[in-house]
């Protein structure tokens, strides 16, 4: 995601947050849910295991009551074990007959209740009578022992219901990001759609959603694309029939100039200036949207640039650098306009030099006029990319701009004495990772 978008909310971060949330309410649902459930069924599994083993010892006493014999005492020989459920045998007034190793010698009940209760000293009992109504059998279990089984099942139940549960939820994550995949690959397809330039064409949806989206991004291209060309197509057609008669006014002001006396020709060359400026303003827009989006991209010197500029009035210094990859007509047009501003504001000598930042090259253009200060030089800066009619920036430094856009570039107004700018070539191809024009 583009850094600069950071801050706005995610459609895929709050997908994966309501996820998130929905997991862990789930994951602690099931979690009580299989507490509760599963507690009831081990207690009651516990307390099955208690009836069917006072059935078993009623069985056997009922076989043979004297079993073992009686001069064994109260405790049955046994080897050493872990009894995990215990028994008695009392005589109706409550002394013990027989027990085994792990039960307590005093009654496990206080007072004699048939089936399921709860013993003093936390032992679950089933208590019944034998056959002779006079015995009574009690087994029993502790809490303890019935807490651990009870907690181990729980225990490990929950945690693989919970694992199982983590597993679906980082599959369900990566599914919503693969799923928004789309959506993103849409983005990074907008933002080199060109609707003028049919190689940029939104390729087919594969969603019905981004379908919506794509239609609706492709009929507003179609729509800008036809305003964009029929504006274009006007200002070649006023620029070329703008042509005609300004070559007539500029001949027609140096006959003029042959005629008239010493004290009107200053007044007829500032016009024929003015004219002469308007003609080449005119040759700018007629290459600008001549070139449309075809720039007949070659390898220009500063030698090749200035060649057939009009330079009468300034001293130009070449100060050298790596050539540029640039359509020729459209900066000839370009460093046209600068040095017409240049004369205009008084300037006498103007300096060009290029130099590459990374890919990116630049031109740049410095002059000895006036120059400005950096508060009107930050207003000139902001009027480049106002389409308002309120723009600070003349027509000559937006064509010289919109020149520099028609190479992916920019254009920058320097401080330092003079006016000095930057024209930076191919700076957004470089920035969106493409390689280079040329």
């Amino acid at each position: 995601m583009n850094n600069k978008f950071e801050h706005l909310p995610s459609l895929q971060r709050e997908l994966i947050r309501t996820l998130t949330l929905v997991s862990l309410g789930w994951m602690l649902a099931l979690f009580l849910t299989l507490t509760w459930g599963v507690r009831h069924e081990v207690d009651d599994l516990m307390d099955d295991t208690l009836r069917e083993a006072g059935e078993v010892i009623y069985g056997l006493v009922a076989l043979r009551p004297n079993l073992p014999d009686e001069a064994l005492g109260e405790l049955l020989p046994a080897p050493p074990h872990v009894e995990r459920v215990v028994w008695q045998i009392l005589e109706a007034d409550g002394s013990l007959v027989r027990r085994s190793h792990g039960a307590p010698r005093p009654p496990l009940l206080r007072s004699f209740h048939a089936g399921l209760s709860d013993g003093s000293d936390g032992w679950r009992v089933y208590g019944m009578r034998l056959l002779d109504r006079n015995r009574i059998l009690y087994v029993a279990q502790h809490g303890a022992e019935r807490f651990e089984s009870r907690y181990e099942s729980v225990v490990f139940v929950g945690l693989s219901a919970m694992a199982v549960s983590v597993v679906f939820a980082v599959l369900l994550r990566r599914r919503v990001a693969a799923a928004l995949n789309p959506l993103r690959g849409l983005a990074a397809q907008i933002e080199h759609y060109d609707p003028l330039r049919p190689d940029t064409l939104l390729p087919e949806a594969t969603r019905a959603e981004i379908a919506v989206v794509r239609a609706s991004i492709t009929a507003l291209g179609e729509r800008l694309a036809r305003q964009v060309q029929q504006e274009q197509a006007f200002a070649a057609h006023a620029a070329h029939a703008l042509r005609t008669p300004l070559a007539g006014m500029d001949a027609q002001l140096a006959l003029a100039l042959r005629e008239v006396d010493e004290s009107a020709r200053p007044r007829l060359q500032r016009t024929r200036a003015a004219v002469d400026r308007l003609k080449r303003v005119v040759a700018s827009l007629l290459a600008l949207f001549r070139s449309g989006h075809e720039l007949a991209l070659q390898p220009l010197t500063l030698a090749d640039l200035t060649r057939q500029l009009p330079v009468e009035d300034l001293s130009l210094h070449l100060e050298g650098g790596p050539p540029l990859r640039a359509d020729p007509d459209l900066i000839s047009a370009a460093l046209a306009n600068l040095l017409d501003n240049a004369v205009r504001h008084g300037a006498t000598e103007v300096w060009l030099s290029t130099r590459r930042e990374g890919q990116v090259q630049c031109l740049c253009v410095r002059d000895n006029g006036p120059g400005v200060d950096e508060g009107r030089r930050a207003e000139l800066q902001a009027g480049l990319g106002d389409t308002s009619e309120r723009a600070e920036s003349g027509l000559g430094l937006r064509l010289v701009d919109l020149i520099a856009r028609a190479h992916a570039g920019s254009l920058t107004l320097e401080p330092g004495p003079g006016f000095a700018v930057t024209l930076r070539l191919w700076e957004r191809a470089h920035s969106d990772g493409e390689p280079m024009a040329g």
